[in-house]
Formats: C-alpha cells, sequence, structure tokens
C-alpha cells in the first residue's frame, strides 16, 4: 500500500534532522526497479505529491528523486496522470562497453582472488550484453560454481544458464510472458525460440510448425513483442533480432521446459 507524500516528507526531514551533526544536508532518494509498481495508477499521484508538497512547504526539503526503469514506465505513469511528465529530467544510460565490462569482470574476480580463462571472459561478455544487473548475476553463479580459483569455460557456461532462469523469472515471465496473454503467443514464441537457437537473429518465413490460428496471429505477435522491446526490425526484409541475449537464451531454456524434454546442458552458440 503506498503512503501518502503528506506521510513520507516528514519522515525524510526528520532523518535529515538527526544526521545533521554528520554533515547530512539533503536526501538523496532513488526508486529502483519500478516496472511493477508503475502500473499502478496511485502511484504516479503519489510522486507527484512528493514534488508539489515538497515545492509548496515553507521549508521544503533538500531533495534529489530519481525514478529507475525503461521508458516505457515513465509513459505508463504520464497516461496515468500526465503531469507528472514535466516533473523529471530524463536521463539515458546506455549499456557498458565490452571493455567496461571485461574490466568489471577482471575487478570482480581479482578482489577475491580468482582468476577468468579467456573463453568463460568471453562468453559471460557475450551473455551479460552491458546490463550490469546481468552482469552481477553472471558474475554471482560462476564464484559460486567454482571450486578451483580458475573460472573457465564450463564454470561460464553453467553461470551463464543459472543466470538466464534469474533474468527470465524476474523480466521475461512479468513482462512478457504475462503481456503475451494468448496461449496461441506462448506457443509461436517457443517455435521461434526453436528456430534458430544459436543466433540472436531469425526470418519470419523460418518459424515452421504453426498453426492455422497461430499464423493468423503471427503478424500482430511481432508487432506485440516490438513493443515489449524483446525483438526489433533486422537489416533485410523479414528478419527480426532478439535485443538481449540473456532473454532469447531465455525463451529458448522455457520451450523445453514446456515440451517437457530435457535442454542441452550448455547454451546454445553462435
Amino acid at each position: 500500500m503506498l503512503a501518502s507524500a503528506s506521510g513520507i516528507l516528514p519522515f525524510l526531514r526528520e532523518a535529515v534532522e538527526r544526521l545533521k551533526e554528520t554533515g547530512v544536508r539533503g536526501i538523496f532518494l532513488i526508486l529502483d526497479e519500478i516496472n511493477g509498481i508503475a502500473s499502478n495508477p496511485k502511484f504516479a499521484h503519489f510522486i507527484k505529491g512528493i514534488v508539489d508538497t515538497n515545492a509548496m512547504s515553507s521549508n521544503p526539503l533538500p531533495l534529489l528523486l530519481m525514478l529507475c526503469g525503461v521508458e516505457e514506465r515513465r509513459q505508463e505513469m504520464i497516461r496515468h496522470h500526465q503531469p507528472v511528465d514535466r516533473i523529471f529530467d530524463v536521463i539515458e544510460i546506455a549499456v557498458m562497453s565490452m571493455g567496461e565490462m571485461r574490466d568489471f569482470f577482471e575487478r570482480a574476480f581479482a578482489s577475491v582472488r580468482m582468476r577468468v580463462e579467456p573463453e568463460a571472459m568471453e562468453l559471460m561478455i557475450e551473455y551479460s550484453a552491458g546490463f550490469p544487473k546481468i552482469m552481477h548475476l553472471v558474475g554471482d553463479a560462476a564464484f559460486w560454481r567454482d571450486q578451483d580459483g580458475v573460472i573457465n569455460k564450463e564454470d561460464a557456461l553453467q553461470a551463464v544458464l543459472v543466470a538466464a532462469d534469474e533474468v527470465g523469472k524476474k523480466y521475461v515471465d512479468q513482462q512478457v510472458y504475462r503481456a503475451l496473454r494468448s496461449k496461441d503467443y506462448h506457443s509461436i514464441l517457443s517455435k521461434i525460440a526453436r528456430t534458430a537457437p544459436g543466433s540472436l537473429s531469425f526470418k519470419r518465413a523460418d518459424v515452421i510448425g504453426l498453426t492455422d490460428t497461430e499464423r493468423r496471429k503471427f503478424s500482430n505477435f511481432l508487432r506485440k513483442m516490438r513493443d515489449l522491446k524483446v525483438l526489433r526490425l533486422g537489416d533485410v526484409s523479414g528478419e527480426y533480432v532478439f535485443n538481449v541475449r540473456m532473454v532469447q537464451l531465455y525463451i529458448w531454456l522455457k520451450s523445453f521446459q514446456e515440451t517437457a524434454t530435457a535442454p542441452p546442458s550448455s547454451p546454445p552458440n553462435k
């Protein structure tokens, strides 16, 4: 249940007062992972209420408010309460480069006296795709799996599978499968995953085994997947590309679960 702006601001103001002696002069409030709560219309009003109530106060709280989420969630909040559009500056954070990812993994494992073999490093970089959250999941899984202080290719492969399952449960299940409520859509997604398991891209004409109903719904399905930022158009006509390899991997794994067959012990190769 959401608190009211009039309830949270006094709490934050009291926190600043108690910490003044330590040099604290304001609050930097970060609301992370708002993907779920942003769908609640009350959330947009709650955020606007905090900003307005603080602005009209005779003694405004020094407050920096940051919401972390994808652009679609900001637009969703605006649809619920249009004035939200005026209160935030939008800062886009680019994914990490290959060099930055390599540096992250090297530093992280070196800090616990572990070494990463080149093949393992390339695999972790490829599937992390520049997303810090995925990098942490992959690195953590590799750390707990390793037995000899050296992350080899097999350690990395299993870490990628563990991370894919985590990403799937937290993101794909919540934002993709729930949005694709139609069983036909789920079936289409499974068949796409098996069409070219080693590639991020596929061609519409190559997806086989669709029923008549699924073929009629295929265009709408592809449009929906683009809206969800799962797919984008490729460079050639009829080609579609998964935006994140880890998402494609999870969908590939889930396709085996749905058919009650065991997936291979390692991710598909390029």
